[in-house]
């Protein structure tokens, strides 16, 4: 074999480069299990079970109340003509459209200074009446004055000397002019009294009138109220309901009825009836005599109820006959939904203070 005669110093330069090689495989190893070991220890940790989401039964009181809009609207049932014809020299009582209430006896306005006076009696009054006459007209003007204590004698319907007198004394005790008969117009003989009633522009003092104008609207007894729904039909107001009308800041005590309609606008209406014995006296007036008013109302669909409070949210099975909550210690209880108003509702089965899991929360 030839001898290497290569010079000593290229001999040392292939040492060196060999030694590189090696120090730099050793170091990228070195750095190989450096990452490895990073990223071994970095791995995420085994879960830990999360704890499940309790609440607290408390003690409370629901009421399932909802505002909505009252129409209120007076019903025209008739109206009271005139039969004089002159300047009408005493005006109505009250301001236009305000609602009157005509008792046996009032009087009602006065033209050419006769003035004219409300009666009861279902025969209409369309004459004159007087010494000689008889009839039904003047059978109701007896009864009347007999009703009073002023008329002594039989009431048969025939003006006699008796019934002279008995009008002239009642008029005097009025401070009435005296008078010996009854002219036509001077009484108007209404059926049913007391009677609730508007003033027509017919009868403002100073003003012109003449036989046959209307001077008074008759009204309905009360004015008629009705919820309005819109047109969402998902609400429903059965009969029943109480309802609670704030008319000129007092509250109403009423119900809705069963007499429902449709307004041409498409808005379903509930018609409501008073709950009170005193009938409308105190709030009749402040409703107006024209067109419809608005007024806000509370619709009480449920409640008040008083007991233990859960959240919706914590009972399985909904409001049934399944419906239940699971306790902190893990056990099924049973309970009955008596009011659900929002997310929260009354039940019985729990007692104040239990604490409740919320289905669907924490894991095994």
């Amino acid at each position: 074999m030839a001898a290497d005669r290569r010079p000593a110093s290229r001999i040392w330069r292939g040492v060196l480069w060999a030694s590189v090689v090696v120090v730099g495989v050793a170091l990228a190893g070195a750095a190989g299990f450096g990452l490895g070991k990073r990223t071994l220890d970095s791995a995420p940790a085994v879960p830990v079970a999360a704890a499940p989401a309790t609440v607290v039964a408390t003690d409370g009181t629901l009421v399932d109340e909802r505002a909505m809009s009252a129409q209120a609207e007076w019903e025209r049932t008739g109206a009271i003509l005139n039969r004089l014809s002159g300047t009408v020299t005493l005006g109505s009582v009250g301001t236009p459209n305000a609602v009157l209430e005509i008792a046996a006896g009032d009087v009602l306005y006065a033209v050419d200074g006769l003035v004219v006076m409300a009666l009861p009696g279902e025969t209409p009054a369309y004459r004159a009446m007087g010494v000689g006459s008889s009839g039904a007209d003047v059978r109701q003007l007896q009864e009347f004055l007999s009703s009073g204590g002023y008329l002594s004698g039989d009431v048969d319907g025939k003006w006699g000397s008796l019934t002279s007198a008995a009008y002239k004394q009642w008029r005097a005790d009025r401070f009435l002019p005296e008078r010996k008969e009854v002219a036509l117009g001077e009484i108007v003989f209404i059926p049913s009294l007391p009677l609730s009633v508007t003033p027509t522009d017919a009868i403002a003092a100073g003003g012109l009138i003449a036989d046959g104008d209307v001077t008074f609207d008759v009204l309905a007894a009360a004015p008629t109220l009705r919820l309005s729904f819109g047109v969402d039909g998902s609400v429903q107001v059965p009969a029943g309901t109480p309802v609670d009308v704030d008319i000129d800041q007092e509250p109403v005590a009423m119900v809705a009825t069963d007499r429902q309609s449709v307004a041409d606008t498409g808005a379903r209406l509930v018609e409501l009836e008073s709950t009170g014995s005193a009938g409308c006296e105190s709030w009749c007036g402040s409703i107006p005599t024209s067109g419809v008013s608005l007024w806000p109302a509370t619709v009480r669909f449920g409640g008040p109820a008083t007991g233990v409070v859960v959240p919706v949210g914590a009972i399985a099975g909904g409001a049934g006959s399944t419906a239940s909550v699971t306790l902190q210690d893990g056990s099924t209880v049973p309970v009955v939904v008596v009011l659900q108003v929002g997310g929260d509702a009354v039940v019985t089965g729990v007692d104040v203070g239990d604490v409740i899991v919320l289905p669907g929360t924490g894991s095994p």
